[in-house]
């Protein structure tokens, strides 16, 4: 029942990537680039990278989807713009604070009342346009304001992310709740709010999505001067156990949910196709340990020792493995 149920969910996933897939091409791809010549500017590649191929796409497949799944209902065609538009505005507000370095005040106006913000960049005037649109289409406003909210309190206590003075125990606390607060979003721009045990659930699902991309994004934090928990490790092992403590608590949250059996381990394995991801991740970091010895010596490592490429076939191998085994761990 369970490799039934796998396979099954895999499937369901790769025809909603494929739907998505096809909404990028007609839909975001021309909306990026009315976006560009209507502000008179352009989307970096990287960003037009995460954009297509993460929170544009798998996001609102991996995520959106599945909630929609969870509740017996179909993902509309009203969530989908808005969650393939929050695509847009997710990598664009972290710019807002990470480059354009945007006042708190400033970023406060385009959250709660963008049609009033005066904007000056081409990345606040994106992240203008977008959250107007929000406001005036999302069916709980009260709702997605408090989880923005949520979002934007938690990117204010990032730049302590550039402190190096910065403790292992509040590294921890941001890392978790920036990826928490940026999943609960995602679910409040759909047709129905979170309940308060959904909400619990998404905060850990977003938490390990955030391990995630830490782990995946070694070189680029350290490029940036960012902290995180795998630039600060001195043994991966550890690590590895401390993201796998979280990964059996996130699923002991998923099954006490108030659904059918299925319909939960369906949701547990659509969300372990991201979680996973860490698994890969840490294999690769604990091989380079194991040549390089402890800790690692990220200033002598390239951009590729760090890069894990999940398009290699042995990474797909050991991706779909993990992503079997995931769900299974309680």
């Amino acid at each position: 029942m369970a490799l039934f149920t796998y396979v099954s969910t895999l499937y369901r996933l790769q025809k909603e990537l494929k739907k998505q897939q096809a909404y990028i091409n007609t839909f975001l791809n021309p909306y990026l680039n009315d976006l560009q010549k209507n502000h008179d500017g352009s989307f970096q590649d990287e960003q037009l990278k995460k954009i297509r191929k993460y929170y544009g796409l798998f996001i609102p497949t991996i995520l959106c989807s599945s909630y929609k799944q969870l509740y017996k209902q179909s993902f509309t065609e009203a969530e989908r713009k808005r969650a393939t538009l929050f695509g847009i505005l997710t990598p664009v507000g972290d710019d807002l604070f990470d480059i354009d370095k945007l006042e708190a005040d400033a970023i406060k106006e385009i959250t709660y009342h963008p049609e009033r913000y005066d904007a000056k960049n081409f990345s606040a005037k994106v992240a203008k346009d977008i959250q107007s649109f929000m406001l005036s289409d999302v069916p709980f406003k009260d709702e997605y304001l408090e989880a923005a909210k949520n979002v934007f309190e938690i990117q204010l206590e990032t730049i302590k992310q550039t402190d190096a003075s910065i403790t292992d125990e509040e590294l921890e606390r941001i890392t978790y709740a920036k990826g928490g607060y940026s999943v609960i979003i995602y679910h409040q721009i759909m047709d129905r709010p979170a309940s308060e045990a959904m909400w619990k659930v998404l905060f850990y699902v977003g938490s390990l999505m955030q391990f995630c991309n830490d782990l995946f994004d070694i070189h680029k934090d350290r490029r940036d001067g960012i902290i995180t928990l795998p630039d600060r490790c001195t043994d991966f092992k550890k690590l590895r156990a401390l993201f796998e403590a979280r990964v059996r608590e996130c699923n002991r949250l998923i099954y006490t949910l108030p659904f059918k059996q299925k319909k939960k381990m369906e949701f547990s394995i659509a969300m372990s196709q991201v979680i996973s991801r860490g698994y890969v991740a840490f294999d690769q970091l604990m091989r380079l340990e194991k040549q390089y010895g402890k800790p690692l010596p990220f200033e002598k490592l390239t951009r590729k020792q760090l890069i894990c490429d999940m398009e290699l076939p042995s990474n797909t191998l050991r991706w779909l493995y993990y992503a079997y085994k995931v769900p299974h761990l309680t």
